[in-house]
């Protein structure tokens, strides 16, 4: 048997030729969010003609940059957006393992202030050349919402098959079919890949990984499997980014808590990402409450003081249940981390997760972010050093890290376009609440005065 008829045996093709055309996926857009053809071309920046000939499909494959304008226009994102793409690739065949699982589970809520992250994430996918691409971030900030939009996006766009691993080997209370396991005995740093090599080939294929934390030894499996299988590419979620320095990092941070965002009408609007997200979660409330001014602002600071975290958010939308929207801001400014968990639920404790992170720093450091937490307001590199020649090589590695920890977040940039960053609340808190009882509460200080590594002496944070 040649190798032309193994490659038949092992994948399946599958025919897109049924597929909506790309002008009735446009013209479907359209009317969803019901604006004409002209005034999409207002907010597109492409000409009625342009967009008429389209729709009427007289026009069959339209330059990217016109594509680009007219899905901003339209404001897809996401799936919707991977779906226009497809249609305008046109029809196309594509290869995969023929014991592969289902597609990526989809998506059952919407997924709300991420929509900058899904377009990134799919660009490095099918644009960047990136083939090894961990999300980074703090427990709690959505990678694993973010990454399962990703894969159904990609799936969607059938322009690269999509492989979700199951850890365990298979979905619970289901036998693990034979890809399945071998990819779960990867993900435990299982050194022998000659069936995955030979299941992928050289077909282009996104491997996603939810929710496993890899050893040194399943990394070096996974740079070995992509030597091997030159199409394939990996996503996959961690709390940090790897030591090893292959591949690529995508910091994910918690939802913005400024108050402007763009709505799909081009408008401005004063709901930020972060109150969308708390108003999604307030079933309890009457709807006349979700409509007062005076409430939205109460439930906007409620999300500042948990500094836009999803999973703290939801978990304080739960708590309204038992108290009042202004009992609730008070209990988050004393204390937003008994907010962060939902009542009755101690598996979803940030407490615990930040302590740790808070932990595992290196001395230095631990000290750099205590230091840097005194200053209550968002500060640039220029206000938290002393002196330009302080911001060295060793400090900017310190706030990288403790960016990628979720422990520091960038806030709003000024006029200037000047980064500003901040320590989240939270951690404030924290850090306030292990202090030493003869420590006074943090309040704002002068600028930080870096010290050399030898100088620092190790903080105490044990719990």
């Amino acid at each position: 048997m040649n190798s032309t008829q193994n490659r038949d045996e092992r994948t399946v093709t599958l025919d897109h030729q049924t597929s909506p055309t790309l002008g009735a996926v446009l013209k479907a857009a359209r009317r969803r969010i019901g604006v004409t053809q002209t005034q999409l071309a207002d907010l597109s920046s492409v000409s009625v003609r342009t967009i008429r000939d389209l729709e009427l499909d007289l026009t069959q494959n339209p330059r990217r940059e016109t594509l680009r304008l007219l899905l901003d226009g339209l404001r897809l994102t996401g799936v919707q957006r991977a779906r226009v793409e497809e249609a305008a690739a046109g029809p196309s065949t594509r290869d995969i393992p023929a014991d592969s699982p289902a597609p990526p589970p989809a998506v059952l809520e919407p997924t709300i202030g991420r929509e900058r992250d899904i377009e990134a994430l799919m660009g490095l996918i099918k644009f960047g050349g990136h083939r090894l691409i961990r999300v980074v971030g703090m427990a709690g900030v959505g990678k694993s919402r973010l990454i399962q939009e990703v894969a159904g996006a990609m799936d969607a766009s059938a322009q690269m098959p999509v492989v979700w691993a199951e850890p365990e080997g298979g979905p619970a209370g289901k036998p693990a079919d034979r890809l399945q396991a071998h990819i779960a005995a990867l993900l435990r740093g299982d050194s022998e890949l000659g069936y995955l090599a030979t299941a992928f080939g050289t077909n282009d294929i996104l491997l996603v990984v939810p929710d496993v934390t890899m050893s040194p030894g399943t990394q070096a499996a996974l740079r070995r499997l992509l030597v091997r299988c030159r199409g394939l590419h990996v996503l996959y979620e961690a709390r940090e980014g790897s030591k090893w320095g292959a591949g690529t990092d995508y910091p994910v941070f918690p939802l913005s808590v400024a108050d402007r965002s763009v709505g799909p009408t081009g408008r401005e609007s004063a709901v930020s990402p972060a109150l969308q997200l708390m108003l999604s979660r307030c079933s309890s409330l009457e709807r006349e409450a979700l409509v007062d001014s005076r409430i939205m602002a109460v439930l906007a600071g409620i999300c500042q003081s948990l500094d836009g975290i999803p999973q703290a958010i939801e978990a304080a939308a739960a708590w309204l249940l038992l108290y009042s929207p202004d009992q609730l801001l008070s209990l988050a400014r004393r204390n937003p981390i008994k907010l962060a968990t939902p009542p009755g639920n101690d598996t979803a404790d940030l407490r615990a997760v930040l302590g740790a992170s808070i932990k595992s720093l290196h001395p230095r450091d631990a000290d750099v972010l205590r230091q840097l937490a005194a200053h209550s307001l968002p500060w640039t590199m220029a206000q938290a050093f002393a002196s330009p020649e302080q911001v060295g090589d060793s400090a900017l590695s310190a706030i990288h890290l403790l960016c990628t920890r979720g422990l520091v977040r960038p806030a709003n940039w000024d006029a200037g376009g000047t980064p500003r960053f901040t320590v989240l609340n939270l951690v404030r808190h924290l850090l306030a609440e292990r202090a030493a009882p003869a420590t006074p509460a943090l309040e704002s200080r002068g600028p930080l005065r870096w010290q050399s590594p030898a100088s620092v002496e190790s903080p105490s944070y044990a719990a």
